[in-house]
């Protein structure tokens, strides 16, 4: 992962920038106009920022692509397992339906071109997805709930299903979040990690002073991908982390779930 060429307030994977049929970006939480918690550079529609500051970043952020504000797919997630297919027909539907459409979606699926669909996080694990080969891009939020509930898996199925991706032709980047140093959990979340059939030993350590255990979201998250069929010499994940990295990102474990949310995206070009 490196620095925009261009914005210096936005990160770029080495593996997605080889192929020159899509854009994407991270952003940080620099460059915007929030204040307080939420500064500067806040992207979530859902938090508790001023909602015309959430709007002027958005317009910032669109104006990097010289784009417009409405395409960009930025879903409401709930840390759901719902994928939906932004297609023509979601295209051509009323924005306050679109709304509605988007309510409960962590991750989202599309052959079109020149949007970008992008997703939301504050510790949990961004993952973008390009098939190479039939030109499908996907933006998925995975948070410990989501991937409990299978959110990695069906938006892969999904296409799978809807466009016939083959996964050894997809291309994975996983994003910044937490560490595993710094995302202790506690022993109701471990017995449902467990209970969805997680291997965590790869994945997890056991910190004797607070008797908690770590977990790698991000590795849970690689390891899935590669159960699916993904190459791994095709995934990269990043190993920066929201926690430590206090001016770089935003984080929901270190500043409580009041404060800002980093955007992740990705678009097919012409």
């Amino acid at each position: 992962m490196k620095q925009h060429p261009e914005y210096d307030n936005l990160l770029q994977f080495e593996n997605l920038n080889k192929h020159g049929s899509v854009e994407h970006f991270i952003t940080t939480r620099n460059g915007g106009v929030s204040n307080g918690e939420f500064s500067t550079f806040n992207l979530g529609n859902f938090s508790d920022d001023n909602p015309i500051d959430i709007h002027e970043n958005r317009e910032i952020l669109s104006r990097m692509w010289y784009m417009d504000i409405v395409d960009f797919i930025v879903p409401h997630q709930t840390h759901s397992s719902n994928v939906l297919v932004i297609d023509e027909d979601f295209q051509s539907m009323a924005p306050s339906d679109k709304i509605d459409a988007l309510y409960g979606v962590d991750a989202t699926i599309t052959h079109l071109k020149n949007i970008f669909l992008c997703a939301t996080t504050a510790d949990c694990v961004p993952i973008l997805l390009l098939d190479t080969k039939k030109d499908v891009i996907a933006a998925v939020h995975a948070g410990w709930r989501g991937i409990v509930d299978n959110i990695i898996e069906n938006t892969v199925r999904k296409m799978n299903e809807i466009y016939q991706s083959d996964n050894s032709d997809i291309v994975a980047a996983i994003g910044p979040s937490i560490s595993m140093k710094h995302y202790e959990i506690g022993t109701d979340v471990v017995a449902k990690l467990k209970g969805a059939g997680l291997e965590l030993n790869g994945a997890s350590f056991f910190n004797g002073k607070n008797n908690k255990l770590h977990i790698n979201l991000k590795q849970i998250a690689h390891d899935k991908l590669v159960n699916l069929g993904i190459l791994s010499e095709k995934i990269e994940k990043t190993d920066l982390c929201t926690f430590e990295n206090t001016e770089l990102f935003f984080s929901a474990r270190r500043q409580s779930i009041h404060c800002g949310r980093m955007l992740s995206g990705i678009k097919l070009i012409d």
